[in-house]
């Protein structure tokens, strides 16, 4: 039996979060009144003492939520990774926040005059996404990558909703984006009074059942063997861990990592037992919050301005990253699906024509028909009018993105041996669109090229992070996968704060992020068209790496491929593509593993038939969500790159329950 570490070890990794937070908790104590006031400011502040008053409806109130929100998350964290057997799980990785988060908007929109309590629709929005990841994940529960990507698509498509959401009612839900940045700002002490009982409660049911979730350990046939009903455990474990979890949520906002991070860093510190860990990782969820709070008000480039929500993800997503070493012989198991053998029977490659007639007489309908205030009306293509020189940039770029994107989707699943792997899973597309997030916040009005710059080199910060892994052999495809959800959650975090900025310039932003066309001009159909162009002519010379990668390293060896060498040359062409696609799409439109899925299923296999009829077919699927975006609901517009997430994110969550276990 492997001992622990030191007792030591472990109080030194709890003290070191709560003396620096308490350092900071007493200098801004200090500022606001002078010691002697400080326990007059707690039981009665003066009413005429400014200085009490902050400290006492501001300050302390503060302190106090963010310590019990770091115990509540903590402990929902324990629990939820000792009945899941999985040590990467928590609200933010099972999809649980983005339900809850969900569920509060939609209730303020539809029914402003609900008077059920915040923490119940948002217990019912968190238990909703948890019972949606775990039927996705059913056929294989225990496979630790299943479901994280069951939990990730479940966030996704949360996301997705939240994002229409909030482009056609920005204004309604401005004081939203904050809370849902996990921003602490102006918290009263009724976000600990909604925290404490539930806490408190939920902290003694598990004590109560620390047993028979001890007994978990175990397969399910030795528990059952010593009289445990594993279902009803574990029901009655996710029912605790959702509740606390959604409740805090409710109360402070979406606040990631803390689940993860506090029992992680007890296992650390030598931490094994499950009894041990129920008080101890809930004492140090309540530091690390604090800590990170306080680290908000603190830091001197942006006091108070950066969400606590940001600076977790910001301390946990490294170790996320760090933790997935531990997951190496962890396989996709149903999760995903090999693509290297090759159909016996493919289409005639006549298909591909008649496909390419359907996409050039979408795109000639898309460009003549669509409604106006007089309702539907035809334009003739050679016709001059000012419509047709409207609608015609922004027809052809939704199309080259989303042949782009296509392509990219395809390399992808070829490079990682997997199916369902895209732009968007691998976080490429979260990359690219966080650079051109901040290069908003510096210049909102850059040039296109600045911002084709701005994307690729975020789409390359994420590919230098899933080539770091892989130098080692432990850098699989499924740690690559895994790699993509952190850094798609760290950069959710960090988008979710720029967004909440109170600029009337934001909009613009959400617009983009939602994949509109509005704003395309000629010029930047010319860049797109030559980065595809200039991309398009170096990917026949990738054909025999395509071929083999798929078999596997240990063929792709013996045949004579340079590993490391032809992964990094498909992925940085995946990177390029994908960057300059997501500046006319959006992030989030799900063609990178739709079309290159569609024209698998259709036979078409290897891959220069795959890669060409993927790109058709996603230039098919964006030009239609282009057509139908102007037109479903005119003279309101549905952004085309928004629309094709809408269809893709269910499509993905169709793909992985079909998955075998």
């Amino acid at each position: 039996m492997r001992r622990g570490r030191p007792a030591s070890l472990w109080s030194l990794l709890l003290c070191i979060p709560a003396g620096i937070a308490a350092l900071l908790s007493l200098h801004q104590l200090w500022q606001d009144i002078p010691p002697v006031e400080w326990w007059p400011a707690l039981l009665a502040p003066a009413f005429d003492n400014p200085g009490q008053m902050v400290v006492h409806y501001v300050t302390l109130p503060r302190i106090a939520a963010s310590m019990l929100a770091g115990a509540a998350l903590a402990l929902s964290g324990v629990i939820f990774q000792q009945v899941l057997r999985n040590p990467l799980v928590e609200a933010s990785t099972l999809g649980v926040s983005g339900g809850a988060g969900l569920a509060l908007k939609a209730a303020a929109l539809l029914f402003p005059s609900l008077t059920w309590p915040p923490a119940m629709v948002a217990s019912l929005g968190a238990a909703v996404a948890m019972l949606l990841t775990l039927g996705l994940a059913s056929r294989d529960v225990a496979s630790p990558v299943r479901l994280i990507l069951a939990g990730l698509v479940v966030g996704l498509f949360c996301g997705v909703v939240s994002s229409v959401l909030a482009l056609f009612f920005h204004e309604q839900l401005r004081s939203v984006f904050l809370w849902n940045a996990g921003s602490l700002v102006n918290l009263g002490w009724d976000a600990s009074a909604n925290i404490a009982p539930t806490l408190t409660v939920c902290a003694l049911l598990s004590v109560c059942m620390i047993r028979p979730l001890e007994l978990l350990d175990l397969d399910d046939h030795g528990a059952r063997s010593l009289g445990v009903s594993v279902v009803h455990v574990r029901l009655a474990g996710l029912l605790l861990a959702v509740v606390l979890a959604s409740v805090t949520i409710a109360s402070v906002g979406v606040i990631g990592f803390i689940g993860i991070a506090a029992p992680a860093i007890v296992r650390l510190g030598g931490i094994r037992r499950f009894r041990s860990r129920l008080i101890a990782a809930p004492l140090l969820g309540a530091s690390l919050l604090w800590f990170a709070d306080q680290i908000t008000q603190a830091n001197p480039l942006f006091p108070n301005k950066l969400p606590t929500g940001v600076i977790t993800a910001i301390l946990g997503g490294p170790l996320m990253l760090w933790m997935l070493q531990g997951l190496r012989g962890a396989r996709m198991g149903g999760a995903g699906q090999h693509i290297g053998a090759s159909a016996r029977f493919e289409p005639p490659r006549l298909s591909i024509a008649v496909s390419a007639c359907a996409l050039t007489l979408l795109i000639w309908t898309s460009l003549s028909l669509g409604r106006n205030l007089d309702g539907w009306i035809w334009h003739g293509v050679l016709d001059v009018n000012a419509v047709l020189e409207w609608r015609w940039p922004r027809v052809i770029a939704a199309g080259l993105a989303g042949a782009m994107l296509a392509t990219a989707g395809v390399m992808i699943q070829r490079v990682t041996g997997n199916a369902i792997a895209s732009p968007e899973i691998l976080g490429i597309s979260s990359g690219a669109a966080m650079g051109v997030a901040i290069l908003f916040l510096f210049d909102p009005a850059a040039a296109h090229v600045v911002k084709v710059a701005a994307a690729s080199g975020g789409a390359f910060v994420v590919l230098a992070f899933t080539f770091a892994l892989m130098r080692h052999a432990s850098g699989s495809p499924e740690r690559m996968v895994l790699t993509g959800v952190a850094l798609a959650t760290v950069f959710g975090a960090f988008l979710s704060a720029i967004t909440a900025r109170f600029d009337p310039r934001i909009v613009g932003l959400l617009s983009w992020l939602a994949g509109s066309t509005y704003s395309v001009t000629a010029n930047d159909v010319v860049v797109l068209a030559l980065v595809a162009l200039g991309l398009a002519a170096i990917v026949p010379f990738t054909m025999r790496w395509l071929e083999i990668l798929p078999l596997g390293e240990v063929t792709a060896r013996e045949l004579g491929v340079d590993l490391r060498r032809s992964r990094l040359m498909l992925l940085l062409i995946s990177a390029l593509l994908t960057g300059a696609a997501v500046l006319t799409i959006g992030p989030l439109s799900f063609v990178g593993l739709m079309a290159p899925h569609l024209a698998r299923m259709a036979g078409f296999r290897s891959p220069f038939v795959q890669l060409t009829m993927s790109a058709i077919l996603g230039a098919f699927i964006m030009v239609a969500a282009d057509w139908l975006g102007r037109n479903l609901l005119f003279p309101h517009q549905i952004p085309a790159g928004m629309l094709a997430a809408l269809v893709g994110t269910p499509y993905f969550m169709y793909l992985m329950s079909r998955r075998p276990g």
